[in-house]
């Protein structure tokens, strides 16, 4: 009997499990002659414990970081996948974002030399 109660309390505290609940996806342009992008990614997590949270901007600082990996240029084609990893009376919510990161070109920002041709 000592073996089984054994068993159970080793099942019960050390137990855990990984669910991935939401992939959200945005389109990209797919323009030919547009330059090779980059793949940037960001991850955030928030631990929660026996329900109570004082994390809550943890999707807000990946969007951030996304954005700082990023800076010469514009992101298209977000991917968003929220995920949970269950404890013991505890679980992580994990945000993970990926995106593509084109440059800019200086025509884009209006920054370019107009050419003119007589």
């Amino acid at each position: 009997m000592r073996w089984i109660i054994l068993a159970f309390c080793s099942f019960l505290f050390w137990g855990c499990a990984h669910s991935i609940h939401v992939v959200h996806s945005n389109p990209y342009d797919q323009s030919p002659g547009k330059a090779d992008p980059e793949m940037v990614e960001a991850r955030s997590e928030q631990g929660v414990v026996l329900g109570f949270t004082f994390d809550t901007d943890y999707v807000d600082r990946a969007y951030n970081t996304l954005q700082a990996k990023c800076t010469k240029g514009r992101i298209e084609g977000i991917t968003t996948q929220f995920s949970t990893s269950l404890g013991f009376f505890s679980w992580t919510n994990k945000i993970l974002m990926r995106g593509f990161c084109y440059p800019v070109s200086k025509c884009e920002t209006g920054n370019c030399a107009k050419k003119w041709s007589w």
